[in-house]
């Protein structure tokens, strides 16, 4: 029993807590993610996604990574968009329905909204997101990131 008690107060003691600066830092990242995908700007700022990001989506080839995932993954959605005549594409975040963190790595599920206009009537098209990320030297970065319909 005493080695029990001690293995939780040596845990407890070595636990990186989280703060409420941590979590704002997720969200704000998270946010960042879905500002760069409004205005197009996974071509040019990819500080949101790590370099060894992972993304998986519905779209094919269905997982990209490594150095420029989320930019190559940006590129098949305006690819599809075209394709499908998609106009005025963005994605909303929604209430975080779970955040956990463990040390400096964080796990995010929300639900997002993707709108856009097709033969000139907007679609809301709802899904979830699922977002890991990682607290390095430079910050917090997105390192994977799975879509999935709802």
């Amino acid at each position: 029993m005493r080695e029990v008690l001690f293995a939780v107060a040596l845990l407890m003691a070595i636990a990186t807590p989280v703060g409420a600066s941590d979590k704002a830092d997720v969200m704000e990242i998270a946010h960042r993610w879905t500002d760069a995908f409004n205005r197009g700007g996974f071509n040019t700022d990819t500080a949101p996604c790590a370099e060894d990001a992972v993304v998986i989506d519905d779209l094919k080839p269905y997982v990209w990574q490594g150095s420029g995932a989320c930019s190559k993954w940006y590129k098949a959605v305006m690819s599809w968009a075209a394709k499908a005549a998609v106009t005025e594409a963005t994605i909303t975040l929604g209430k975080t329905r779970h955040l956990d963190f463990d040390g400096r790595y964080a796990y995010l599920v929300a639900p997002v909204t993707l709108a856009y206009i097709k033969a000139d009537k907007p679609v809301d098209f709802r899904g979830i997101i699922t977002m890991t990320l990682h607290k390095g030297e430079s910050g917090w970065q997105v390192s994977g990131l799975a879509w999935a319909d709802q």
